[in-house]
């Protein structure tokens, strides 16, 4: 992906990504094409002793500023598909819009169970739904009641095979990449409120103190109570609600106020095993209806966000643990514990700054629970935060059960999103030939096909995060001049990073705009030192003017403000 230029009479690709140092000198351009517009290459020969870098143009994507235009550019980055093959449509059209009643036969009926979804207001696609009720012994029983995708998705089918080859449904910033066709993750398969769907549900028994007593597992059919959102749950549970938002819920509120019980001790045991936790408020950009910035929020989680969790974790978990003990073949979400060397940028900070810490604690999940414990209120706690998160393994997944660091379990898989997460879907199609007593299947092809899906979740975030990065610079790009405080939370010889308030986004101000002194990073101390006797640490807040806005290069330049 590239700019079309000309240069001597030639027409050249300029690529959008910086590694890529050559321009893709182009044979012919479209005849309705016009330079300074977006395209997309396929290339031809690559650079060596005969020739340079040469390509043709497969697709003319607009100018830049045009509507669309920068999202379509990431598509084409990490080549993701935008249409469902054939095959895969014409199943999906032989699905019937509701489920049918011959369709949940020897299913365990759930239809008059109280049952709710919990989601962000702009949610569509529903995939799990939750329920809580007191047995004869005063045990909580949890429901965790999850779309039955595999139902529709059958290993082999058009459908599969497409879902497979994403493996992930992508979140830009203006639009959803869904794994399976929108018929499916957003009706049939989507928990709607008030209509039979098909699930996979999983109970979880709870002594009053939130230890966990047993579980079982069924394949159901429920009918949600009410679509529940997180702002009006977390209303009622705070006794704020308007009288139309409070008669919404008014059935269904003294379960709700279990339901939080509940998940506040299953969280305080959570925490007591030394379960990680680092809350970092979510930066999104708001669109307007042409798809142009027209603010960037910081979204803080509510109670709610992590009632959900709770139960979606305790749900994820017991799934693991039957799998494991039935000696399933399966996919696990596995989290290796970090190694001495990943520890290196962390450790020098609280060395730095005299932050007690045993370098050896950091491996194991409570050694980095008590750290993180121990600098609460500390201005350092946020980039504390973040030099810890640096540190962990990436979690990816394996047909090898190796536990979780980060969630301090032995046992951890995905089973709660199947609608938009490839690896559910596995999970779900394992559990059920437990259930039922079939024949297994065969580790090789898990493991091969967790590596599919640990590269394609990566690509999947990188695309997301540059669809996002692009959306936050444009809303800043008229904002050249004007200044901005934010937090040093990382620097390197060549400058400082700031997380500029009260937004959240990053800019970077060079050390040569650092003007009331000459700096030099100081590694063992983690400050830059300048000769004068100036320092600028990690954790300070610093006053800073946008310089310049580079949609292109993905990069925010500030310089720092005196006096």
């Amino acid at each position: 992906v590239g700019t079309w230029v000309k240069e001597q009479g030639r027409a050249f690709l300029k690529p959008d990504d910086i590694r890529v140092t050559d321009w893709v000198a182009l044979k012919s351009w479209p005849a309705h094409g016009k330079e300074g517009q977006k395209a997309v290459a396929q290339i031809t020969h690559w650079p060596n002793e005969a020739g340079s870098l040469q390509g043709a143009v497969t697709e003319i994507l607009g100018f830049p500023n045009e509507p669309g235009v920068d999202m379509a550019s990431v598509i084409h980055k990490y080549q993701w598909p935008t249409s469902f093959t054939k095959g895969a449509l014409s199943e999906t059209h032989a699905l019937p819009e509701n489920p049918r009643e011959s369709d949940w036969e020897g299913r365990l009926d759930l239809r008059q169970t109280p049952i709710l979804t919990i989601d962000g207001v702009d949610a569509k696609d529903f995939d799990d739904a939750i329920s809580l009720e007191k047995t004869p012994a005063g045990n909580w029983r949890l429901g965790v009641h999850i779309a039955d995708v595999s139902h529709y998705v059958k290993e082999g089918s058009g459908l599969d095979t497409d879902a497979q080859a994403r493996s992930t449904s992508v979140y830009l910033a203006d639009r959803v990449l869904p794994m399976i066709p929108h018929e499916l993750s957003d009706g049939l398969c989507s928990l709607r409120e008030l209509v039979p769907r098909l699930t996979m549900s999983a109970f979880l028994e709870y002594s009053p103190s939130g230890e966990l007593l047993k579980t079982d597992f069924a394949q159901s059919v429920i009918q949600s109570f009410r679509r529940g959102t997180y702002n009006e749950v977390q209303q009622v549970l705070d006794r704020t609600a308007s009288p139309e938002v409070q008669a919404k819920y008014a059935a269904l509120e003294p379960m709700l106020r279990d339901m939080l019980t509940l998940s506040l001790m299953i969280r305080k045991n959570r925490e007591a095993s030394g379960a990680l936790d680092f809350d970092f408020p979510e930066v999104r950009v708001v669109l307007d209806a042409k798809g142009n910035p027209i603010d960037v929020r910081k979204t803080e989680r509510l109670g709610t966000h992590k009632l959900i969790e709770d139960f979606m974790v305790a749900a994820n978990e017991a799934v693991a643990t039957f799998l494991s003990q039935s000696h399933t073949p399966a996919m696990y979400r596995i989290h290796e514990p970090p190694d001495l060397k990943d520890l290196e940028e962390i450790s020098s900070l609280l060395q730095a700054y005299r932050i007690p810490y045993e370098k050896k604690d950091l491996t194991t999940p409570m050694g980095l629970r008590h750290l993180m414990d121990s600098v609460k209120g500390h201005p350092l706690e946020p980039v504390i935060a973040i030099l810890s998160l640096r540190s962990l393994k990436l979690a990816v997944y394996s047909s090898n059960n190796a536990g979780h660091f980060g969630l301090a379990l032995k046992s951890y898989c995905h089973f709660t999103s199947p609608i938009r997460r490839y690896p559910d879907l596995v999970v779900h199609r394992a559990l059920k030939k437990t259930l039922e007593k079939k024949a297994k299947g065969d580790i090789h092809h898990y493991e091969k096909l967790a590596q599919h899906c640990s590269l394609q979740e990566r690509q999947a975030e990188k695309a997301e995060r540059e669809s996002q990065r692009i959306k936050q610079l444009k809303f800043m790009e008229d904002k050249v001049g004007q200044t901005f405080t934010g937090l040093v939370r990382h620097m390197t010889a060549h400058g400082v990073y700031v997380d500029l308030e009260p937004y959240g986004l990053e800019g970077f101000v060079p050390i040569e705009n650092l003007t009331d002194d000459q700096y030099q990073f100081d590694e063992k101390a983690m400050v830059l030192r300048g000769k004068l006797g100036s320092f600028v640490r990690y954790g300070e807040r610093m006053k800073t003017k946008v310089q310049s806005v580079d949609t292109a290069l993905q990069r925010l330049t500030l310089s720092k403000i005196y006096g």
